[in-house]
């Protein structure tokens, strides 16, 4: 009894520990081409810095339910390999451990690890998305005086170019303003240039209005040297309303809500966020099967195809998805059709790699 429990200890161990290392490549590799488009958006503007970090990591439990899967299977495949290629797994065979108890010693940890995939996707991913979604309705409400960098030219949601040289302390007023107004359908040659020594916002009305104080106004085309110039002490320019609460989304809402309801695209996104979990415990035969082959193989042979495997599972539980979601296929039993055409597929492939052998033997 205590050996075994050392040995599933062992096996949790090597197996956790290389999830974790796997997982956190891969989520750095995910989050690097993440940051690369936030980063974008920062420097135009149109996301402020604070909120460009916030969205990386509360993309992260998005990211690890799908990332988990793929990791615990390449795990598996690694540590059997590794053990195989050292003889360990021979030794384990000849004090008396069959593939089936070894089976089961690799079940633990991984049982583990769909309980977490299971826990991310179905409560703490839509609890995510749904405060993001306030993050970014915020975002979107914010105005010049809170984005706005002295010395750079921004472009607000409106299309607005606007340049500052400088801002108060205070952050209530703009100093030496320049602003290009967009071009409007029935005027799409007419440029619109304003400039102000100053320029600070007002509420009127429950509207908000940026007012430029002792400027100019420009009014002409590009094809053209005769430009209207017009001195103003006081313009005011009507900023665009604040979004209100959008109607929440599919993935933002709790698992709760959608089973609660009885639509397929509500009922698909549920089908989905159970199928992550199950995908972890189905791929574990395969990778079982391939991780305890001959030592003569190689660790990461079998890398590669076993990715593309895991790659067309979650391929066909996406279809699946949207076909329950555009109502070709019923809600019920949904994207469980695909987990039992896996299931048959792998123990087809069990069962002939096991007659396979019996004939060698003969």
């Amino acid at each position: 009894m205590v050996g075994h429990l050392i040995i599933l200890r062992y096996f949790s161990r090597e197996i956790l520990e290389t999830t974790a290392g796997v997982s956190l490549v891969l989520l750095l590799v995910v989050l690097s081409g993440r940051f690369i488009q936030f980063l974008e958006k920062a420097a135009s503007g149109a996301l402020s810095i604070e909120l460009m970090f916030t969205m990386i990591l509360w993309r992260i439990p998005s990211s690890l339910e799908l990332i988990l899967p793929l990791a615990l299977t390449l795990s598996v495949l690694l540590v059997l390999g590794r053990m195989s290629l050292e003889s360990e797994l021979t030794i384990l065979r000849a004090a008396g451990y069959s593939n089936r108890r070894l089976f089961g010693i690799v079940l633990v940890p991984a049982t583990a690890i769909a309980l977490l995939v299971g826990w991310l996707s179905l409560v703490l991913s839509p609890e995510v998305a749904r405060e993001l979604d306030r993050q970014v309705i915020a975002q979107e409400n914010l105005t010049v005086f809170d984005t706005v960098v002295p010395g750079r030219f921004q472009t607000d949601k409106s299309g607005r170019l606007i340049y500052a040289e400088g801002i108060s302390d205070d952050r209530e007023s703009l100093i030496d303003v320049f602003i290009v107004e967009p071009s409007t359908s029935k005027q799409k040659d007419t440029e619109v240039f304003l400039t102000g020594k100053t320029a600070r916002q007002q509420l009127n009305a429950g509207e908000k209005y940026l007012v430029l104080l002792n400027g100019y106004r420009h009014i002409g085309t590009d094809t053209s040297l005769e430009w209207e110039i017009s001195k103003f002490e006081r313009y005011l320019i009507r900023l665009d309303p604040e979004t209100d609460d959008r109607p929440e989304s599919l993935d933002t809402k709790s698992t709760r809500a959608l089973l609660a309801s009885s639509e397929a695209p509500e009922l698909a996104i549920v089908s989905w966020r159970i199928s992550l979990p199950i995908v972890c415990l189905l791929m574990l035969p395969v990778a079982f099967l391939i991780g305890r082959g001959s030592p003569r193989q190689g660790r990461f042979v079998w890398v590669i195809p076993i990715i593309l495997i895991q790659f067309g599972y979650i391929t066909a539980l996406s279809f699946a998805q949207k076909a329950i979601t555009a109502g070709h296929w019923a809600p019920w039993p949904g994207l469980f059709w695909v987990h039992l055409v896996f299931l048959g597929g792998v123990s087809l492939a069990i069962g002939f790699g096991s007659f396979a052998r019996r004939k060698g033997r003969l």
